[in-house]
């Protein structure tokens, strides 16, 4: 299965203004349900700022968090409310962590949820 991403900017804007946040070492996890939508698909955003480093590091900061999500989606879809969209907002921490250790943490943020 694809993942299902946030492509427009408002998207983005609205989650960072009006979702449920919760912040962990490496990433923050926004959790945003639009009552007014009409498109009810579970979607994901992935966000890196300029913060990280270069483009390189931004790039592969998206990626892992990209494997992560996947992953999550593959075992177990309850973890996620499918009326909802989530954007993760990397941290410059989450390159040099282990991808176990990030699978624990994300589980941990989404029990939160």
């Amino acid at each position: 299965m694809k993942l299902q991403t946030l492509k427009h900017r408002r998207d983005f804007v609205l989650s960072n203004k009006f979702a449920k946040k919760i912040f962990s070492k490496n990433f923050i996890i926004q959790k945003y349900t639009n009552s007014d939508s009409i498109d009810l698909n579970l979607k994901f955003g992935f966000t890196a700022t300029k913060k990280i480093g270069n483009a390189v590091t931004r790039n592969r900061a998206k990626r892992r968090m990209r494997a992560l999500v996947s992953r999550f989606v593959k075992e177990d879809i309850s973890f996620f409310d499918n009326k909802s969209s989530y954007v993760l907002v990397a941290k410059s921490s989450l390159n040099k962590a282990l991808f176990i250790n990030l699978y624990f943490e994300m589980q941990q943020c989404l029990n939160k949820l």
